[in-house]
């Protein structure tokens, strides 16, 4: 197995451990893996700075993901959606919130 194909493999991983775990105020989920370091990194973007329940559902989705992989490390990186740059490179976008804003007509 190829590093993409590997990579697209530890996505699903990722993303079996999403259900009643995502709040309105997540916007985005991405995944990046570092074969080096043997670590796996889960990138979200929040509307406004998470609350405790968030941080504990993101805690878990972590937490549920690391079970099957034992030879990665997972952590969880927190950011602001007014902080994202449309130029950040990511390996997964594991989850993204619906954003009209992104486009040139009405729903």
């Amino acid at each position: 197995m190829n590093k993409e194909e590997k990579k697209y493999a530890l996505s699903g991983i990722v993303l079996r451990y999403l259900t009643y775990k995502i709040t309105e105020n997540l916007r985005k989920l991405y995944l990046d893996v570092d074969f080096q370091e043997h670590n796996i990194i889960l990138t979200a973007y929040y509307q406004t700075e998470p609350n405790n329940i968030e941080l504990d559902l993101l805690d878990d989705i972590v937490t549920n993901s690391s079970a099957p992989i034992p030879d990665f490390s997972v952590e969880a990186n927190i950011k602001l959606v007014k902080d994202y740059k449309d130029d950040e490179k990511h390996d997964y976008l594991i989850f993204a919130f619906f954003d009209e804003t992104r486009y040139d007509y009405d729903l």
